[in-house]
């Protein structure tokens, strides 16, 4: 113990080594490491093409606030259990900004096109959420649909039908553009 104190006091030069290798050792294991294993992980990641309905659904998922009341983070914890596995760095490799959420007023959505993969479900769900989930707090979105008479919708075009009070008698609702992007985009949310 003598010999090593010694050799501290008469060679400062020993305890900026010593120093300098912990505080290498420390970023390696703390910072450097962890960030090259999320850049291994990300490259793994297999990249689907960018879809402009996606796309467009995401920048309408951020503009209406979606994310105020829906999160996309499952936590490691039994009551998130229903909504998938536990979220992981690489779930939000390449999401900017990520949306992970404020709150869960709705249910998590980070597994969504797994649980609810029906488009004519989350259609009804945007344009009533109460048609489909009675209890449901979410706000309609009637203004992404034209309501029309079923007579006059055309023919092989996308429809939503749905009985009173939600629709008129012999009325249905077209999707527009928005509606279409935002179920894609629902859609799109996936745990790999």
């Amino acid at each position: 113990m003598i010999r090593l104190n010694a050799l501290f006091h008469r060679r400062p030069e020993a305890i900026l080594a010593v120093g300098g290798a912990v505080f290498f050792l420390l970023s390696w294991v703390i910072a450097l490491g962890p960030a090259l294993d999320f850049r291994a992980a990300d490259a793994a990641r297999p990249k689907a093409a960018a879809d402009p309905a996606v796309e467009r659904g995401r920048a309408l998922y951020l503009a209406e606030g979606c994310g105020y009341c829906h999160s996309q983070i499952v936590r490691p914890l039994f009551i998130d259990a229903p909504y998938g596995r536990p979220s992981e760095a690489a779930d939000y490799a390449g999401a900017t900004p990520p949306l992970l959420g404020t709150e869960r007023a709705g249910p998590d959505l980070s597994d969504a096109g797994h649980r609810q993969p029906g488009i004519p479900w989350n259609l009804m769900h945007l344009f009533n959420p109460r048609s489909v989930v009675p209890q449901s707090v979410m706000p309609a979105y009637p203004w992404y649909f034209d309501i029309v008479e079923r007579e006059k919708a055309p023919a092989g075009s996308l429809v939503v039908t749905l009985p009173p009070p939600w629709l008129p008698a012999g009325k249905v609702a077209l999707p527009r553009r928005e509606a279409l992007d935002l179920t894609a985009y629902i859609l799109s949310l996936r745990q790999g």
